[in-house]
């Protein structure tokens, strides 16, 4: 029953309407399973009821004008346990409820199932027999198993909207996503497809293969081009890290394999250059989405984005002119970097994408230029397009057809947005001191645009993480230990009156390099980090010899090891990193007191380092603490997997006993500690980790603002007491509570969003 099975979930979700889609199901499930009539009931929260749908066996005049309320009838009593009820004579129940008009007294047997999405009832499934028996195991189990391959298309589809609009025709729709850029925006959506996607392409023979190369040639180098102008564009406005993003287009189109490949289906396969860019385009997406690690599966948009721009070229298709508004929201399918950069950033006030990560081109561009993004929700772009929509980036929702109460609770909250940034703006130059006198490190977390932060040196204390392995990411080939050095020595010459750590080489996981690519089914379980350099100390030493000799001039360098969950690796690293250290004082003749080994520290994101603490203090000089992978290996939550993204919780009761740990631990042995994960910046984890005693705190540029007014506004001995009270919580929600409050108290609201 398999085959039977996939055929009515595809054919439900190609349906054109939800009417039509129910109807299919209705219509197929009795027809596979061999019933007298199946029917399907939808919930409508609004009014706490269940409404019939469609059916095939009751009277038809009952679909759409029988509703029951929650735990009513048989029905009800499947929606309200959420679980199968098989009954062989349904009549006999004490919950039965007799439906008139429906002509169910012609039925006896009973099988209903709920469809259920996040612990969401969506409906109940239903199948009918005359003949009073049970049904057996193996219906049951299909029933079951159809319901939830439906609900997962009703989740996941175009569907779900028509589901919400249905249930609240008049109301304001709420979709859930991934954050993937924090802030407020409120415009028209902005709904852009493509001209021509991979897919409208027909394979077709071409007539002449050698004109077909010429054109190909052509387009290639125009599409480049255009690739570099939009670069250019933005240049001004982006770090160079996420300036660098536009240089993978380049790579793509100057890959020799992928344009060979083109060319080989041209000359060889006799096709034309559009059927051939799809053959080997589609072949590479292929590929690559079938990977399992989200860093290499999301390159696929890559080639897919610039496989189209080529066609777009090839195909000399010219776009209407489009009078785009003055403020506007790029909705897409699947938003590319080639969408982004092709609208003026003055119009653009936030992104919605259907498909992509947090981990994408497009998200990191985001982030990089401020502009509010949700990725990865359940959204059918139909009917949308100028339509007022809300971004909520610190929830990662976004609201479709807002209500007049909503506008103006959100244009409050974008005003007080505005007004703070201002606000931060005046005060950033000012050392981070509590009211009652307690100094706070302010760090900076930086990689490749490290230099443009020159501007801001002074408002922070150091660089509490560099992150070594974004050089790596951004060429061909390993980087020599020259051009490893260089890179290195630049940075501890900016910051020379500054302590900078550098963290060694961590990929794996969400991070990898294309010519060294890991494939594992859990990356993030996998070899990365520490594993990975410690199997292969030839680099490891050569980064750690480069980072040396960068560090001849200043000795401002020190050295954090990523990812460590056992004191083996770090006795193993700081072998190798002595062995380094003898090699370069042997080398430009030094003794150890003109040249001596730089702190070593260690990075905490795996749960088992907060235990070995009294031996890690026995080993290195400090520890700073990687606040996201450590709360997503305590939480067993990938935050970038939307299905479980919203139970990725920064204050859960066991970060925060974990932080505390950590912190006392830290102490007792006279131990450095500082923490250099996204917590550090957001300002209720900030608050929190100075309640627990922390003191250094190093984050991106973009946040030190806005703590470091927050941390000048109160004093550390209410945070202290705050802290008192979220340690003997139970939820992440009621911590919230405890610091959301406290900042209205102090008048200091508007830095915490409703539903972050």
């Amino acid at each position: 029953m398999l085959s039977q099975l996939r055929q009515i979930v595809e054919e439900v979700g190609d349906a054109k309407s939800l009417t039509a889609a129910m109807d299919t199901l209705v219509q197929q499930t009795k027809l596979t399973m061999k019933v007298d009539c199946c029917s399907i009931f939808i919930t409508d929260p609004n009014v706490q009821e269940l409404n019939l749908m469609a059916s095939e066996g009751l009277a038809s005049t009952a679909v759409g004008a029988t509703r029951l309320k929650f735990g009513e009838g048989i029905v009800g009593l499947v929606h309200q346990k959420g679980e199968p009820l098989n009954l062989a004579n349904v009549s006999d129940h004490p919950h039965y409820k007799y439906l008139p008009a429906s002509q169910e007294e012609l039925f006896n047997s009973f099988l209903g199932t709920p469809i259920i999405h996040k612990r969401q009832v969506l409906g109940v499934l239903v199948v009918q027999q005359k003949k009073p028996r049970l049904f057996s195991e193996l219906e049951e189990s299909f029933l079951v198993t159809l319901a939830m391959h439906l609900a997962s298309v009703l989740a996941n589809s175009g569907l779900r909207l028509e589901l919400d609009k249905l249930n609240q025709p008049a109301a304001s729709i709420h979709l859930q996503g991934c954050p993937a850029s924090s802030g407020i925006a409120i415009a028209e959506a902005y709904v852009v497809r493509p001209i021509l996607t991979l897919a409208e392409v027909n394979i077709e023979k071409s007539y002449s293969s050698s004109k077909e190369i010429l054109l190909f040639e052509m387009i290639v180098k125009k599409c480049s081009d255009e690739f570099s102008n939009l670069a250019l564009t933005l240049k001004e406005q982006l770090s160079k890290e996420a300036f660098a993003l536009f240089d993978i287009y380049s790579h793509v189109l100057k890959d020799k394999t992928f344009l060979n490949a083109i060319r080989g289906q041209i000359n060889e396969a006799h096709l034309t250059a559009s059927s051939a860019i799809k053959v080997v385009a589609e072949s590479y997406i292929k590929q690559f989405e079938a990977m399992s690690d989200r860093y290499l599966s999301e390159r696929a948009s890559d080639i897919r984005d610039v496989a189209q721009r080529l066609l777009y070229h090839l195909t000399q298709q010219v776009e209407d002119d489009v009078n785009l508004p003055d403020k506007l929201i790029l909705v897409a399918s699947e938003v590319t970097l080639s969408m982004l950069a092709s609208i003026p950033t003055e119009k653009l006030q936030g992104i919605v994408s259907v498909h992509g990560g947090v981990s994408s081109h497009v998200a990191i561009l985001a982030r990089a230029l401020g502009i509010p993004a949700v990725m990865g929700l359940s959204l059918s772009l139909d009917n949308i397009n100028r339509k007022t929509l809300i971004i909520d980036g610190y929830a990662g929702c976004i609201i479709l057809f807002p209500d007049q109460p909503l506008l103006t609770h959100y244009q409050v909250l974008l005003d007080e947005e505005n007004e703070l940034k201002n606000l931060v703006e005046l005060g950033k130059s000012k050392d981070a001191v509590t009211l009652d006198g307690q100094r706070i490190s302010i760090l900076l977390n930086t990689g490749l645009n490290a230099n443009q932060h020159g501007a801001v040196t002074g408002h922070f204390d150091g660089i509490g993480l560099y992150r070594s392995e974004l050089p790596f990411m951004l060429t061909d080939s390993f980087p020599t230990e020259l051009d490893q050095t260089e890179s290195y020595g630049k940075l501890l010459d900016q910051y020379s009156e500054f302590p900078v750590t550098m963290r060694t080489l961590d990929v794996g996981g969400d991070k990898q390099l294309s010519y060294f690519p890991i494939v594992e089914e859990n990356p993030f379980l996998g070899w990365r980090g520490i594993r990975l350099t410690l199997d292969h100390p030839e680099i490891f030493l050569v980064q750690i010899r480069a980072m040396l000799s960068a560090s001849l001039k200043h000795r401002n360098l020190r050295i954090m090891l990523p990812m460590i969950s056992a004191i083996e690796e770090v006795n193993e690293a700081k072998r190798l990193i002595t062995q380094a250290w003898k090699e370069i004082k042997y080398e430009f003749g030094l003794t150890a007191d003109d040249f001596p080994l730089p702190a070593i520290g260690v990075m905490i994101e795996v749960p088992s380092s907060i235990f070995i603490i009294p031996q890690l203090a026995q080993s290195v000089d400090f520890i700073s603490i990687g606040s996201n992978d450590l709360i997503q290996y305590l939480l067993a939550i990938d935050r970038n997997n939307s299905r479980v993204a919203s139970l990725f919780d920064s204050y859960h009761p066991a970060v925060i006993q974990s932080l505390k740990l950590i912190i006392d631990n830290s102490r007792s042995f006279d131990l450095e500690v500082s923490i250099c994960g996204e917590l550090a910046g957001d300002p209720i984890g900030a608050l929190i980790l100075l309640g627990l005693g922390y003191n250094k705190l190093s984050m991106n540029a973009n946040n030190m603002g806005k703590i470091k007014y927050l941390i000048n506004a109160v004093p550390l001995h209410e945070l202290e007491n705050c802290c008192d009270l979220a340690l003997k919580a139970n939820s992440g929600t009621e911590i919230r509570a405890i610091f959301v409050n406290y900042l209205d108290r102090k008048g200091l609201g508007g830095f915490t969003r409703a539903g972050k």
